[in-house]
């Protein structure tokens, strides 16, 4: 098996939503009380990315992820793979398209060692069909700052042929420079593409001595 460590730094503050308490939102804590970001959002980023470059670039017709109308081909309706996407990361519970397989590789929740000093953020909300603010919504928004540093452990359980593994790193490639979280429209989630990112191939006895 081979395992990719993956650091992310971020130029800009971070949130993702977690316990509310009246109008103060913070922002999502493990059992240590420290933020982290779950491995469901960083696959979820990563595969939309992959399925947008395969779309442009070998015109894939499937459209799992970022869009409300899931669209599947032949291969994964019949039980198959179709294109690298899949291959890689697996096939969802979807309606037409059986049950869940799993691909290549696992991802695990990502993580800092830092101590938090939460930044906090006054906002309104604001009605989508008429462009005003709402009526008593005035909130304060608790997020990490900005130079945190998280990180996290990509599995590779089975070997990837090279077209699989140019585009997995594509994906994490693109999604640091799309950004995680919330509130990406306001600033929010940003990564520093060129030094905000680090993948580095450790050995098993490294990951485990890090668990």
């Amino acid at each position: 098996m081979k395992i990719l460590k993956i650091s992310l730094a971020f130029k800009n503050d971070f949130h993702t939503t977690g316990e509310s308490k009246g109008s103060l939102v913070d922002f999502l804590k493990d059992h240590n009380d420290k933020p982290y970001i779950p491995a469901t959002h960083i696959k979820g980023v990563m595969r939309t990315e992959a399925e947008r470059i395969l779309r442009s670039t070998e015109s894939i017709p499937c459209f799992i992820t970022g869009n409300p109308s899931v669209i599947l081909c032949d291969e994964v309706k019949n039980g198959g793979f179709r294109c690298d996407v899949c291959r890689i990361f697996g096939v969802p519970n979807t309606e037409g398209g059986g049950n869940y397989r799993e691909g290549k590789i696992r991802i695990t929740d990502f993580k800092t060692a830092e101590n938090i000093q939460a930044v906090s953020r006054m906002h309104v909300s604001i009605k989508r069909e008429t462009q005003t603010k709402s009526e008593h919504a005035l909130f304060n928004m608790l997020s990490v700052p900005c130079k945190t540093e998280f990180s996290g452990y990509i599995l590779i359980r089975e070997a990837l042929t090279a077209s699989e593994e140019k585009l997995l790193h594509a994906s994490i490639h693109s999604m640091a420079h799309y950004g995680l979280g919330k509130d990406r429209s306001r600033g929010l989630g940003g990564i520093d593409s060129i030094d905000g990112l680090k993948i580095t191939e450790i050995s098993q006895d490294e990951y485990l001595g890090v668990k």
